[in-house]
């Protein structure tokens, strides 16, 4: 997309259509079916995906940071989840290409706090010493956390 001196729709449809035609038009008409095929699926497994492992963590950490268990905990998120998914493209129907720079800020602002998360889950007592990550490993991931923390910052001043 970038510098293909394009303007994308906010249309839903007419930007998948564009995004498709824009790979087609780099890697030749005969993949058309082979781009669209790829990024149906790859909506569709994300969707999927996250529409069952999200409320499958929100639930084990509600449950970890209350130490209680909730029987219906999972269907509660799955059902928040759904909700707010469909608000959200209400919402944003109309003006996707908003919504993808929204989701893309939110993903580079939220990856050193989910880095930095997990980090501590693995290495904390929730996690039995033996499958804590070594030293190395652990300085790697500072490095990582760094890096990700760095590059967000670099991306909001790119802005």
């Amino acid at each position: 997309m970038f510098n293909s001196n394009e303007t994308f729709s906010g249309n839903a449809v007419q930007f998948s259509q564009q995004l498709i035609t824009l790979y087609t038009k780099n890697l030749g008409k005969e993949m058309y079916i082979f781009i669209a095929a790829a990024a149906f699926t790859t909506m569709f497994s994300t969707t999927i995906t996250t529409l069952d492992a999200s409320p499958r963590a929100m639930s084990k950490t509600f449950e970890l940071l209350t130490s209680n268990y909730y029987k219906n905990a999972y269907w509660f998120w799955i059902g928040f989840l759904t909700l707010g998914t469909i608000a959200i493209l209400m919402f944003f129907m109309s003006e996707m290409g908003v919504l993808i720079k929204i989701a893309t800020i939110l993903s580079f602002l939220t990856a050193p706090f989910f880095a930095i998360i997990n980090f501590i889950l693995i290495s904390g007592k929730h996690t039995p010493k033996e499958w804590r990550p070594s030293f190395k490993l652990k300085l790697l991931s500072w490095f990582g956390i760094m890096f990700l923390i760095g590059f967000s910052i670099w991306y909001l001043f790119s802005l």
